[in-house]
């Protein structure tokens, strides 16, 4: 941020731009809260904390404001231009990323929305998965694309944009796997400890073949249920999936 910054104040709303390298504020937790600000606004007249604006008045900070802003009508706005930040769909989204890295509202969705916009493959192909499987949170769809239930994803990392999806064909196999389950366990499917453990069977043990346990969870539909964790979870996926099998054969998935 540049040094000697100056509050400026406008009533023309006007002038302001919205990037949409910057932050989604379609979605449902984002319009609630810019209603609260709304109400604010409404109480209160002008908000005294002032958006933050690149010279060519992109909105780095503070969109929720504007928006609010707009929809009341407000008389004016106070706002800051920062000089340092580049006019590009890297520079504002860099700088709206490091002012609010440690803020609760940002998240992972923000910069998959933010490094998808500027042609970052893999996040572009994260945004398309979640569009594909929306029935899978967040959190186990970078499971499937990572094609593992043991890895982890760095916050860090994955805000500076070094996400890397494994074998994405893979991933769809996986994803079509935990949907044919669906019949049979509609309440625990798409659970993310479930996920987790199905996706470490399947990522660890390669003996295990889905299209014999799915055979075996149809004979005994009621065998799938809710578990409390992932030990209990593959102790039931193994008793499953060793229902008749001779002692020799039987297959250990604990893991």
């Amino acid at each position: 941020m540049s040094k000697n910054l100056k509050v400026l104040f406008t009533t023309n709303l006007g002038i302001f731009k919205f990037h949409d390298v910057n932050r989604d504020f379609t979605n449902a937790e984002s319009q609630n809260r810019i209603r609260r600000i709304e109400e604010s606004m409404k109480e209160d007249g002008v908000l005294p904390i002032p958006i933050i604006v690149t010279t060519k008045m992109y909105v780095v900070d503070g969109q929720h404001r504007l928006n609010a802003a707009l929809r009341v009508g407000a008389k004016g706005l106070y706002y800051i231009v920062d000089e340092s930040i580049p006019n590009t769909p890297k520079g504002i989204f860099d700088y709206a990323k490091k002012i609010n890295r440690n803020a609760k509202e940002w998240g992972k969705k923000d910069y998959i929305h933010g490094l998808a916009r500027q042609g970052n493959k893999n996040y572009e192909l994260l945004e398309f998965f979640g569009e594909k499987y929306p029935m899978f949170s967040l959190t186990e769809r970078i499971m499937l694309l990572l094609n593992s239930g043991s890895k982890s994803v760095d916050k860090g990392d994955f805000a500076d944009g070094k996400f890397e999806i494994g074998n994405l064909k893979k991933a769809e196999q996986w994803a079509g796997y935990l949907l044919e389950l669906k019949p049979y366990f509609d309440k625990g499917y798409n659970k993310s400890v479930f996920v987790r453990t199905l996706l470490t069977i399947l990522e660890k043990k390669k003996e295990f073949k889905f299209d014999e346990f799915l055979h075996k969870v149809k004979l005994r539909p009621t065998s799938i249920k809710m578990c409390g964790d992932k030990r209990s979870y593959a102790e039931m996926i193994e008793e499953i999936y060793n229902f008749k099998r001779k002692s020799e054969d039987k297959v250990n998935l604990r893991f």
